[in-house]
């Protein structure tokens, strides 16, 4: 007879596993489960090794299907009438909905690195100095959209000029770049612009010096993506189109402007070819229309522009930065008027609310609808938010996509679907746990409205009530819906054991 063959390692840990999965299942059920499973490895194993067939992938498919023995006790222990029972009050519990929407914040968070996007335009701040921060840019009477002004008016505007401490164009462009003789895959944002840009904007470098002529300047991104590294590359060579520059300088890791893609930037003089934005200090107190004149009256004298008059556009730093939260106070404040002109809540329940043995009931009810109304739209505004501006949009006129109409539209969907979700939820929970109502009944007849009432009751799981919500609300019926307290003797046939 020949002899038994001694048993792998790998079937051991299988059965092993089998073990570690047992606790999961019912005690009533257990033996016989595990019995079954450590047969079935068992038989496989024998099986396999008396055809031959017992090889290395056929060991690692017995493991993998050993680990199924988890999701196999999990079924067992979900199918208990007890434990879906307590999923299905959990499941209906206020914390629970509150839960749901703190777990969709916390992982817009993780998806964004910590909602980048959102921190940005809430805490940005540029280095202090005197005056703000100010686009500025051309919108055509005649074929729209936003561009560039001539170049030469940047010169003509810093000079002349009483209401700015200092003038800065720019021109922005994803360009083609190479480092040591190898390519970036993506070709980066590359912003021409003027000596005198980072003056202007009061910002130190990390390493270098900002070049007083032709130069390029590097972002932290930028460095990371061309050397994958900290080496001090001031003085070497970088290529953008194949034409040659010397790397003067290296910015801060916190510094961002415009993007938070990686950016290089290339100071030279731009020439009045050159259609640029603008980027002016402009000194505390002065309006855009004072601005809008001088600006216009320089560029007419210096420079025979004579159709700037009207056509230019301004934008503060910090206004570009906040447009998505005043589109989000429009969005909201649409939405909630909307809401408030479909529900319309009867002036009855309102006082009843305010009556001194409801008062306590009804502060927990407006606190939660609140909070879950707050989470929720906090996850429209940081989601939309996060998404429009990623870190690969340009905060610059309507390069910005957090300030175009789109945005705009995303956040009136996405605050009357909260808000109209938010009453549905409320008018179906519990007056007193706040629990979503349970044992749903069919009652009466649809044909018969007339004098009859048809529609459905649901019990609170706590005893603490019924509701009955109409298929449709009758002539004579004055309330939509009506909720019935119970008192204490009925607790005992809804109320779970504690």
């Amino acid at each position: 007879m020949p002899e038994e063959p001694k048993q792998p390692r790998l079937v051991s840990v299988s059965q092993a596993l089998v073990r570690a999965a047992a606790p999961l299942v019912p005690r009533a059920h257990r033996e016989d489960w595990q019995r079954e499973w450590h047969a079935e490895i068992w038989h496989r194993w024998q099986f396999l090794f008396h055809t031959g067939e017992w090889n290395r992938r056929e060991q690692w498919l017995l493991l993998r299907s050993a680990f199924g023995a988890f999701a196999d006790a999990a079924w067992l222990l979900a199918s208990q009438e007890a434990v879906r029972s307590r999923i299905s009050e959990i499941a209906r519990s206020p914390f629970t909905c509150l839960s749901m929407f703190a777990a969709i914040l916390l992982s817009i968070a993780a998806a964004s690195s910590g909602l980048h996007a959102t921190r940005e335009m809430l805490f940005s701040q540029m280095p202090s100095k005197m005056g703000h921060l100010t686009f500025i840019w051309l919108h055509e009477y005649i074929g729209g959209g936003d561009k560039g002004l001539p170049a030469d008016v940047v010169p003509a505007w810093a000079q002349s000029s009483k209401l700015v401490s200092g003038v800065a164009g720019i021109e922005v462009r994803h360009r083609p770049v190479s480092f040591g003789g190898r390519a970036l895959r993506e070709n980066p944002l590359v912003v021409t612009a003027s000596p005198t840009l980072f003056d202007l904007l009061g910002v130190k470098p990390a390493m270098g010096k900002f070049p007083a002529e032709n130069g390029v300047v590097l972002d932290k991104r930028a460095l990371m993506a061309l050397t994958s590294s900290k080496t001090n590359v001031v003085g070497t060579e970088i290529r953008i189109e194949g034409k040659a520059y010397r790397i003067a300088a290296v910015l801060p890791g916190s510094f961002e402007f415009l993007s938070r893609q990686p950016t290089v930037y290339v100071m030279q003089r731009l020439s009045y070819e050159q259609k640029a934005f603008i980027v002016a200090r402009v000194k505390p107190g002065i309006s855009d229309e004072r601005l809008n004149k001088e600006f216009s009256r320089i560029a007419a004298e210096v420079c025979s522009y004579y159709y700037l008059q009207g056509q230019m556009r301004f934008s503060t730093w910090r206004g570009a930065l906040l447009t998505p939260l005043i589109s989000f106070g429009i969005a909201t404040l649409l939405a909630s008027v909307i809401a408030w002109m479909a529900f319309r809540p009867s002036l009855k329940q309102i006082r009843l609310a305010f009556e001194p043995e409801h008062r306590r009931t009804a502060a927990r009810r407006v606190l939660f609808f609140l909070s879950k109304t707050g989470l929720g739209l906090a996850c429209v505004f940081v989601g939309c938010l996060e998404w429009s501006r990623s870190e690969s949009s340009v905060l610059l006129a309507s390069r910005d996509p957090g300030s175009g109409p789109f945005l705009l539209w995303l956040y009136v969907l996405g605050t009357m679907g909260v808000l109209f979700w938010a009453v549905a939820d409320q008018r179906a929970r519990c007056r007193v746990c706040l629990r979503l109502m349970a044992f749903p009944v069919r009652i009466g007849c649809p044909g018969c409205l007339l004098l009859d009432w048809s529609g459905t009751e649901l019990f609170c799981s706590e005893g603490h009530g019924l509701l009955h919500v109409p298929l449709m609300a009758p002539s004579w019926d004055e309330e939509a819906d009506r909720w019935i307290s119970l008192d204490d003797s009925w607790k005992g046939l809804f109320a779970h054991e504690k």
